[in-house]
């Protein structure tokens, strides 16, 4: 079933999206586009996703951090008024949704508000669904024996823009979005998990140096006080930085590599 490469909605055959105007190629499907053969999009690294997500979060980090914290203490006021997990857990879901809408919103550079935060709301049951839909498959694959928490891994990367697509896309269904999710992570997913083992090996790099240094006599003490500093520090800025990676994916890999088209400072 065709669907637009940017954003997702169901093609009739139609030349260009009637949702949002890209190109659909005449709306051929996913499977019968072909690609470029020397797309720059292929040539997409891991350390460029986070360069990029980076320089989104130091231009507006004190709105990002506000919005990710009302999320929290959202999802935290439905754990303990929900009562049963069958109404807390598709709140949660759904606000997982809307925080990949503001960070994608944000990367856009478009302004960063808590509208983005409950446009899942709008379409709660089927939001909520998708994403349920896409814990419950990588819950699955986590149960296969020995290698359940690999295949568990690979599966989040290949299901990675299902929240973007059902939270964009009214007409998408959960297992439409999973599969399309799973077509356009093809042959990406291990830049993209590049990506996410830069920052924590970085992270580990700074811990593990401030550690040894706090070892020191004397001057040790000042160490240990930076390293505190520094864990603060990375916990409330660690969560922006890997939502705004997670957007630069699905907009340099599923918008841009989708439309075969690159942005005018890259052509």
């Amino acid at each position: 079933m065709p669907f637009c490469s940017n954003c997702g909605k169901e093609l009739n055959g139609e030349k260009f999206c009637p949702a949002c105007g890209a190109p659909t190629a005449g709306g051929a499907a996913y499977g019968t586009q072909k690609r470029q053969q020397k797309s720059a999009y292929h040539e997409l690294r891991a350390r460029d996703l986070v360069e990029k997500a980076l320089m989104v979060l130091k231009q507006k980090p004190l709105r990002l951090w506000g919005i990710s914290l009302l999320c929290q203490l959202l999802t935290g006021l439905a754990a303990i008024f929900g009562v049963l997990p069958i109404i807390s857990v598709p709140i949660a879901f759904v606000l997982s949704a809307g925080m990949t809408a503001v960070f994608l919103t944000g990367y856009r550079g478009n302004e960063v508000n808590s509208d983005a935060l409950f446009a899942g709301f709008k379409r709660f049951f089927p939001v909520a669904g998708g994403m349920g839909w896409m814990g419950l498959w990588i819950l699955i694959w986590g149960l296969i024996p020995i290698a359940g928490p690999v295949f568990a891994i690979i599966k989040s990367y290949s299901y990675r823009f299902v929240p973007y697509l059902m939270i964009q896309d009214e007409h998408i269904s959960a297992t439409e979005a999973l599969r399309l999710s799973m077509k356009k992570t093809e042959g990406f997913k291990g830049r993209m998990f590049l990506a996410d083992l830069i920052v924590w090996a970085a992270c580990a790099v700074v811990l593990l140096v401030l550690g040894a240094l706090s070892l020191i006599p004397r001057v040790g003490i000042v160490f240990t006080i930076l390293a505190a500093l520094v864990v603060i520090f990375l916990a409330l800025s660690l969560p922006l930085l890997m939502g705004l990676i997670n957007a630069a994916c699905y907009e340099e890999i599923f918008v841009k590599e989708g439309r075969g088209t690159l942005p005018e400072n890259e052509q």
